[in-house]
């Protein structure tokens, strides 16, 4: 029922990427989102979606969904359907123009980096937690290429308050199940057929 309800949110995620374009409003996304979800058999949303363009973006949590999208900005979603009961979650940031800006790009494949070898973690054995540690040192050192701030600073940061938070304040898996965030402690390690989001 999770593979389903996936595979239903990236069929809904494709049809947005045809349809986002400047001028486009936030609530119009997501009623593509929630007509492409029923249209395939699922019966919503897993829960609020969040559809943020440009400067609603850095709001974590944002489900206002009022919004006109720009020219020039990046759009965030985070949404999943619901099939069986079962939830999907999925995050992706696109530009509204279907270009990125270079430091738009830069961004962008720093994550993408970030993704590409947080991978290798998502093993049984591992956590939650340890998948966080490991991935705010990745996140940390893109963070540095791009210039956010220097190797120096991170040296004389306050361990309780790491130079990447401000950019980068929220964990990057949690489970999946019956609930978008299913329950289950974020010390306790995977086992094989555990519903992860990623």
């Amino acid at each position: 029922m999770i593979c389903e309800a996936i595979d239903l949110t990236g069929s809904a995620f494709q049809r947005i990427l045809k349809f986002v374009k400047p001028g486009v409003k936030e609530y119009e996304i997501e009623a593509e989102l929630t007509h492409e979800f029923l249209f395939q058999g699922a019966s919503g949303s897993a829960y609020h979606p969040i559809i943020a363009t440009g400067i609603n973006a850095c709001s974590l949590h944002y489900i206002e969904n009022s919004s006109e999208c720009k020219d020039g900005e990046l759009l965030l979603m985070d949404f999943g359907a619901e099939y069986g009961n079962y939830a999907a979650d999925l995050t992706r940031t696109i530009p509204v123009n279907g270009r990125f800006t270079d430091r738009q790009r830069a961004c962008y494949n720093s994550v993408l980096r970030v993704l590409r070898q947080s991978d290798r973690l998502l093993v049984p054995g591992n956590s939650v937690d340890k998948v966080n540690k490991e991935v705010n040192k990745l996140m940390e050192d893109e963070m540095i290429g791009l210039g956010l701030f220097g190797r120096e600073g991170v040296d004389r940061q306050d361990p309780e308050k790491p130079l990447f938070a401000k950019y980068f304040m929220h964990g990057v898996s949690h489970f999946l199940g019956l609930d978008v965030h299913d329950v289950r402690l974020k010390v306790r390690a995977f086992q094989a057929g555990n519903g992860l989001h990623f």
